[in-house]
C-alpha cells in the first residue's frame, strides 16, 4: 500500500498524519488537563452512575452509550457541570459530531 505524501505546516514544516503533531502538543497544553476542565472524580463518579441508568445513546437509541455529553457545556454553565438532569448518553459517533461539529470522524 502506498505511503500518503508528507503535509506542510506554516508553522513545523513538513509532517506525515493528519496533524502537525507539534501543533497538537501546544493545542492540547493550551487546553489544560481535565482536572482544570471540570473533570474530576466527582465527575467520573457521576459518568459511571449515568451510564449505568442510561446505556443505550439517547440520539439513536440501538448503539451502547460510551460518553457521556453535557447538555449545555460547562463552559456555558458551569453551575450545571454535576447536574444529573443536564447530561446525555451519546454512541462515539454522535457525541463527536455535537461537539467537533462534524470536522472530526469517529
Amino acid at each position: 500500500m502506498p505511503y500518503a505524501p508528507p503535509r506542510l505546516c506554516p508553522r513545523h514544516g513538513p509532517f506525515t498524519g493528519s496533524r502537525c503533531p507539534a501543533c497538537s502538543k501546544m493545542e492540547d497544553r493550551a487546553r489544560g488537563s481535565r482536572h482544570v476542565r471540570g473533570y474530576d472524580a466527582e465527575w467520573v463518579k457521576l459518568r459511571a452512575a449515568h451510564l449505568a441508568k442510561h446505556p443505550a445513546c439517547a440520539v439513536c437509541g440501538t448503539t451502547a452509550g460510551v460518553d457521556v455529553d453535557h447538555v449545555q457545556s460547562i463552559r456555558e454553565a458551569p453551575h450545571r457541570r454535576l447536574d444529573p438532569m443536564n447530561l446525555r448518553t451519546l454512541c462515539r459517533l454522535h457525541h463527536n459530531r455535537k461537539t467537533h461539529g462534524g470536522r472530526h470522524t469517529p
